[in-house]
């Protein structure tokens, strides 16, 4: 496998894991939403005060802070990678010295 093929893959993945972290993010955006959320219906008396709910509610807002904050930092450092890689790649054909192909004289 040639280093454009090898270099095109790594892209791939790169951009596959970009996804990945981002959707975790949403995730972590959602669970962040969804635990004050609980914490306020319990206040209203919109949902039945449980203990193990409260403890649900208050483990959704900070895990989803955490999952958030991750994806985040996971979705900055693979961008600069995917960038990286990119750059590589453009070298590895600027460095082939293609010929270009004028038309006909026809």
């Amino acid at each position: 496998m040639d280093e454009i093929e090898r270099l095109e893959l790594r892209i791939e993945e790169l951009r596959e894991r970009i996804a990945r972290s981002r959707r975790l993010r949403l995730v972590g955006l959602a669970s962040a939403v969804v635990g004050p959320a609980l914490i306020v219906a319990f206040i209203l008396g919109l949902v039945d005060y449980t203990p193990a709910r409260v403890l649900v509610a208050f483990a959704l807002a900070i895990g989803g802070m955490v999952l958030m904050g991750s994806s985040r930092s996971s979705t900055e450092e693979l961008e600069r990678d995917l960038k990286q890689v990119e750059a590589e790649r453009m070298a590895a054909i600027d460095a082939l010295e293609l010929v270009q192909v004028g038309e006909g004289k026809g």
